[in-house]
């Protein structure tokens, strides 16, 4: 067993020896109630199995709401989305579960199983937390998820970023495929994501997870007592800065290869050479910043093995105006 297997095992014992979930739940499941008020907060670690940053931070909130040193009198679930790949450390065994929450999904794909005991979770969900990392090192954590008013509210009370990279509400991830926090919004209810730097395991990753999940239990209750809004908790705390894809770099020619060592978020000016040497040129479209490089295994000669991402980077840069100004309000 690799120490990685080891570390994920151990909290999955954690987990395993304080959730409390009614009969025939999802398995890697907590369901807190309170007894208070019905708002009902979803958090999610490991969607991504070797993405696993969060679940330390995660399984101590389960741990503290089990012991009582955290109250909450309303409802939550904190799920794991696939301990199996996490284990693996891979990103998926068999389909990116980040892809299949579509409930008319037909397969045998472990993932398209996981994605239907899942969705029950989330149709319940008042709002929707989840968790992620990115394949490479970040120069700061980032929300990435379209633009929705409540949604704003909610990223500004809870911190964790200070960029959200967004979009119009109205422009759908990609055809035919949907994301955990997509499904949440289609049902008219705040889905977030928060990529919290680059996967593996992290102590800030764990910190910030528990920290942000703990403020939206907080601000729950607040909002169940009338005490304040979650826009009165947002007021106390500096907006976000925006950012929207300007560039999507397509991966035509498996001989495409980036130089080394570019991170999300790293700055580019336009004209800049991001490619290699000696393989196909690539040079940055427009001035901004990189997200989500791709350097994915290779064959002998030098090609990407198939099958390869879409894109091999995308360009984002600071919006010129507010989202509210830009896309109205609501759309959550």
């Amino acid at each position: 067993m690799t120490e990685h297997a080891r570390t994920l095992d151990a909290l999955l014992d954690r987990f395993d020896a304080v959730r409390h979930a009614a009969p025939k739940a999802y398995r890697w499941a907590h369901q807190h109630d309170g007894g208070e008020h019905p708002f009902h907060l979803v958090f999610s670690s490991l969607i991504h199995g070797n993405e696993v940053g969060s679940v330390e931070g995660l399984v101590r909130v389960v741990e503290d709401l089990a012991s009582g040193r955290i109250r909450y009198g309303g409802r939550a679930t904190l799920f794991l989305g696939n301990p199996e790949a996490g284990r693996a450390n891979v990103r998926f065994l068999d389909a990116d579960l980040n892809r299949v929450f579509v409930p008319d999904l037909a397969g045998s794909a472990h993932e398209i199983r996981r994605a239907l005991e899942l969705m029950p979770v989330l149709d319940e969900a008042d709002v929707y937390l989840d968790f992620h990392q990115t394949l490479k090192a970040a120069r700061q954590p980032f929300y990435i998820f379209p633009w929705g008013e409540q949604a704003w509210h909610w990223v500004r009370a809870l911190g964790g970023a200070q960029v959200w990279v967004t979009r119009n509400p109205g422009q759908a991830f990609s055809s035919g495929v949907m994301c955990a926090d997509e499904y949440v919004r289609e049902r008219g209810r705040p889905g977030i994501t928060i990529e919290l730097g680059e996967k593996g395991w992290s102590s800030e990753a764990a910190e910030t997870t528990y920290r942000m999940i703990t403020e939206a239990l907080a601000i729950a209750d607040d909002m169940a007592a009338g005490r304040r809004t979650v826009a009165d908790a947002a007021a106390e705390k500096p907006d976000v800065h925006f950012y929207d894809t300007i560039h999507r770099e397509q991966f035509s020619d498996p001989a495409m290869t980036l130089k080394p060592g570019i991170g999300n978020f790293e700055p580019v000016s336009e004209g800049a050479v991001l490619s290699a040497p000696g393989t196909p040129e690539i040079r940055a479209r427009h001035e901004g910043a990189v997200l989500f490089p791709k350097y994915p295994p290779r064959d002998a000669d030098g090609g990407a093995l198939d099958p390869r991402p879409r894109e091999i980077f995308r360009i984002v840069a600071e919006l010129d105006r507010h989202p509210l100004e830009l896309w109205g309000g609501q759309r959550d």
